[in-house]
């Protein structure tokens, strides 16, 4: 689904609220706006929730990278791809807001 479709949503107030997350058990993966695209966060959570360890993280400047990469974040964390599947169908529920990521800056 192109973004435009996706209706236009005003990004939280505070960009340490995640604009999608999708939970299962002590397994998270988030998505938040940042200035050159959408980074995406998945891991889990330890100690009753108190703590969080990351898996990994990654930027996007484009939507369809965040698709892939929540899929493969959820299948590497469930290893079942009705997981997967059903993050995508909330991803694709979820509005976003209207966002144009900023150009790296050049190389040193």
């Amino acid at each position: 689904m192109a973004q435009e479709e996706r209706g236009d949503v005003a990004a939280p107030d505070d960009p340490s609220l995640p604009l999608f997350d999708w939970k299962d058990h002590s397994r998270f993966v988030e998505l938040h706006v940042v200035r050159t695209g959408w980074l995406v966060l998945w891991g889990h959570y330890e100690d009753l929730g108190r703590r969080k360890i990351l898996a990994g993280n990654r930027t996007y400047p484009e939507i369809a990278g965040v698709r892939r990469r929540l899929a493969d974040a959820v299948l590497e964390l469930t290893h079942k791809p009705s997981l997967a599947a059903e993050a995508l169908l909330m991803f694709d529920r979820t509005p976003l807001p209207d966002h144009h990521p900023a150009s790296l800056p050049e190389a040193l």
